[in-house]
């Protein structure tokens, strides 16, 4: 038998939300949805107003993915799941999943397959489904559903979307009914969540999602460092079918620090020169193979890493420090080895980086960032070594250490379309993956502050927005990359969770670590052991916005 939802608007406290939650299960076994502001950016927060629609014991499938938990949510234009199993699996490769959808609950339409009439057969594994229709079935790609799912390397949880108003075969629409009946099956032998015998029944919500808050092209403060990163595919904008694409991009955004990739054919100098003609003024360029960064700040030293570049460039106008930036492009696709050296790599680099004696010695107060194109597909232990400088070959690249000089991880950005709650910075319509999460920016956010951040996707932009900032609708079809857009400035020391301003819950956490330094020392801004009169001097003398 199915579960049938109950529509609940979290109203009040989080409190009050999960007593609302808990008394409806026992009311009855319920798929919980409303219409949610879910983001597929592989961050699980916003599903925390989500309960799931129905779990499954942990150790009752002995292969591939063993599943505990399914949740359904919508907004206006997308169906949501998020699915989570026991262990780490791919998404995209090398499992069986399939997807079973019955659209107008009609058991006698569609694929019959457990107890259902499944109008969708999706198959991520294999990256394509099938589409069942008045006894014809149609072969679909994820284009044909604007199927989305993240993250791009291998987890326990993933979220995935498909679009409301999809019509697979180009006339039927998929989801002709407000009701949807489905399950999720590891191949014909595998787990399957809900268990033989059930299925969920999700109502799609009748009411609204909160609009999607639009995030700005042009910078929000003029003396904020700027900052892309954009794959621009194989010397593209120096084509002449190309280059006007790319040019409206950059200078719709205007950025203070460009680190590319893909350009193979053309020099340091000749990009620099480029960029000059773009955007004018005069800047600076270091370049090792296909990486080129171009700057508006001096570059004081440049250093090979395993292919990449690491550059250090002159910010002190803006952030008050120097800054040490790394441009990569790891390996692609299957190439997980390869890709874990140059991380290795990377992050030995950077431990050496503040070590007396190695290639440069840095201050305490420099930020370093990782940008680029690293291709972070397959296993999440690359970005696990960026982040926390966990090493995997400690044999050739030394010791693990903590990247950020405060004894924390590396901070990762995980960002999002300008006006549409989508985090992919990669698409290919003609590909057979799906737009996936390929282009970081990491850094020491103990040092540097991010204050902005966007991904520009013109073919997701309203006409409006397209005017605005003299863009044209396929300017992002220039390269398979997005242009990844971030704002920074100086730390705001006093500011201790990271709001932007310095205000009175920065007061309130330094008051309750009052005292001789335990685990927890952020408020400590003279470093003498112990939060307490000068520390709280700084704080008041900094009450206000952040600026830099």
């Amino acid at each position: 038998m199915g579960s049938s939802i109950k529509l609940l608007h979290p109203k009040g406290s989080l409190a009050v939300h999960r007593i609302l939650f808990l008394t409806a299960l026992f009311i009855q076994p319920i798929a919980w949805g409303d219409q949610q502001p879910i983001c597929i950016n592989g961050l699980l927060d916003d599903w925390e107003a989500v309960g799931s629609a129905t779990t499954d014991p942990i150790g009752d499938s002995t292969s591939g993915p063993d599943f505990v938990a399914l949740a359904v949510a919508d907004d206006d234009q997308n169906l949501f799941l998020k699915i989570e199993s026991s262990s780490s699996f791919d998404l995209s490769e090398n499992n069986n999943l399939r997807l079973y959808l019955d659209t107008d609950l009609n058991a006698s339409t569609g694929k019959s397959i457990g107890g259902i009439g499944a109008e969708l057969e999706w198959r991520p594994g294999e990256r394509s489904g099938t589409f069942f229709d008045a006894g014809n079935e149609t072969f679909l790609y994820h284009t044909d559903i604007t199927f989305r799912g993240q993250p791009t390397v291998t987890s326990h949880v993933f979220e995935v979307s498909i679009s409301r108003s999809a019509t697979p075969d180009g006339q039927n629409p998929l989801f002709p009914s407000s009701n949807v009946r489905l399950f999720v099956q590891d191949g014909a032998n595998g787990d399957r969540i809900p268990n033989a015998g059930n299925t969920v029944t999700y109502t799609f919500d009748v009411g609204a999602a909160p609009p999607v808050e639009k995030r700005s092209v042009p910078r929000k403060q003029i003396d904020e460092l700027r900052m892309i990163t954009h794959n621009v595919l194989n010397d593209r904008p120096f084509s002449n079918q190309w280059q006007d694409q790319f040019f409206r991009q950059w200078v719709s955004v205007r950025p203070d620090i460009l680190h590319l990739q893909e350009i193979y054919s053309h020099t340091t100098q000749e990009t620099e020169s480029l960029i000059e003609s773009c955007l004018g003024g005069t800047w600076f360029s270091a370049g090792h193979n296909d990486c080129k960064t171009i700057s508006r700040y001096p570059i004081t030293g440049s250093w090979s890493i395993d292919g990449n570049l690491a550059v250090l460039i002159d910010t002190t106008d803006s952030i008050g420090t120097p800054m040490l930036c790394i441009n990569a492009h790891f390996p692609c696709c299957s190439n997980d080895e390869g890709r874990q050296e140059e991380a290795d790599a990377v992050m030995a680099f950077v431990r050496e980086a503040y070590q007396p004696g190695g290639a440069l010695t840095l201050g305490e107060e420099v930020p370093v960032l990782i940008a680029g194109d690293l291709n972070l597909v397959g296993l999440a232990r690359q970005l696990e070594t960026l982040i926390t400088g966990d090493i995997a070959d400690n044999g050739s690249f030394g010791p693990d250490f903590t990247p950020d000089l405060d004894g924390s991880h590396l901070h990762n950005t995980v960002s999002r379309l300008t006006e549409q709650r989508m985090g992919y910075t990669w698409r290919s319509d003609n590909s057979w993956f799906w737009p996936g999460h390929l282009d970081y920016m990491i850094f020491s956010d103990s040092n540097l502050q991010r204050s902005h951040d966007f991904l520009v996707d013109t073919r997701e932009m309203s006409l409006d927005e397209l005017e605005g900032n003299d863009l044209q609708e396929e300017d992002s079809s220039s390269s398979d990359h997005l242009m990844f857009c971030v704002d920074f400035r100086r730390v705001c020391r006093a500011d201790l969770n990271k709001s932007g301003e310095v205000g009175f819950d920065d007061l309130i956490e330094l008051l309750t670590f009052w005292g001789p330094c335990q685990a927890e020392c952020s408020g400590d801004f003279d470093n003498d052991g112990i939060i307490g009169f000068a520390d709280l001097v700084e704080l008041i003398s900094s009450w206000g916005s952040c600026t830099s």
